[in-house]
C-alpha cells in the first residue's frame, strides 16, 4: 500500500457514515421489530435475517426519489413482512434524529487534530438527504468541511465519481486524499479506482485515535 498522506494543507480525510463514522444506537433490527411491534407481529431475528439481503437487492430503488422512499419502503416491507405507510414514517422520522445514532469514539478528535495542519475533513455516503439533517443533529457539520451525499450528487459508491466529486469540493488531488470506510466494494476499491488512497475500516484503522497518529506522522504510515 501507498504511503498514507501525512496532514498538510492539499490533503484530505474522507470518511464513510453509516458503519464507520456512525453507529446505530440499538441494532437496526431491533429498532425495526420494536416499531413494527405496532402494525404486526414480527421477530427481531427474523429480521435481522432478511435486512441485509433485500438492503442489497433493493439499491436499484434508491435511484427513484432523493429521499430514497422507494427503496425504504421495500426494505422495510420484506424484513417485516408489514406494508404500513405509518411504519415506514416512524422508521424514517427516527433514523434521522441524532439519538438513534452514535458517532465513532476518537472521530471528533482525529478530524479537529488533522484540520490543524491543514487536511481537510469529509464525510462521503451512499445515504438519502436526511443525512445532511442528522449530521448537524449529532454535531459532526461543525467539525467537517464537506458531507458529499450520494442523494444529492446523483451517484452512489463504488463509482469513482463520488470521490471525484470529494476532492473538487475540498480543492485537492486525489492521490492526496485517504478515504476510510467498512465496505471493501464501495469504499476501499471505489476510492482505489478514484485514484484515492483507502483503508478498510476498523481492520486496517484500529481506532481514530491510530488514524490520527498516523496521519500526523506520530506513527508508520504501514499497518
Amino acid at each position: 500500500m501507498s504511503a498514507l498522506p501525512l496532514a498538510t494543507a492539499g490533503s484530505a480525510l474522507l470518511i464513510d457514515a453509516a458503519g464507520t463514522l456512525l453507529r446505530p444506537a440499538e441494532s437496526v433490527a431491533r429498532t425495526y421489530a420494536r416499531l413494527a411491534a405496532r402494525h404486526c407481529e414480527i421477530d427481531e431475528h427474523a429480521v435481522a435475517e432478511r435486512l441485509p439481503g433485500i438492503m442489497q437487492r433493493a439499491r436499484a430503488l434508491r435511484a427513484a426519489q432523493p429521499d430514497w422512499r422507494p427503496y425504504w419502503a421495500e426494505v422495510v416491507r420484506v424484513s417485516t413482512g408489514c406494508d404500513s405507510p405509518a411504519l415506514l414514517d416512524a422508521l424514517l422520522e427516527h433514523f434521522t434524529r441524532a439519538e438513534a445514532w452514535r458517532v465513532t469514539e476518537g472521530a471528533e478528535r482525529c478530524a479537529r487534530a488533522v484540520a490543524e495542519r491543514g487536511m481537510k475533513v469529509a464525510v462521503v455516503s451512499n445515504w438519502d438527504v436526511r443525512l445532511r439533517a442528522t449530521l448537524e443533529a449529532l454535531g459532526v457539520s461543525s467539525w467537517i468541511d464537506a458531507a458529499i451525499i450520494s442523494a444529492e450528487v446523483g451517484v452512489e459508491k463504488p463509482h469513482p465519481e463520488i470521490f471525484h466529486r470529494a476532492c473538487e469540493r475540498l480543492g485537492v488531488r486525489a492521490d492526496r486524499a485517504l478515504h476510510v470506510g467498512d465496505d471493501h466494494h464501495d469504499d476501499v476499491d471505489g476510492a482505489r479506482a478514484a485514484g484515492c488512497l483507502a483503508l478498510l475500516w476498523p481492520a486496517e484503522v484500529g481506532s481514530f485515535d491510530a488514524l490520527a497518529q498516523r496521519l500526523l506522522g506520530d506513527e508508520p504510515s504501514q499497518p
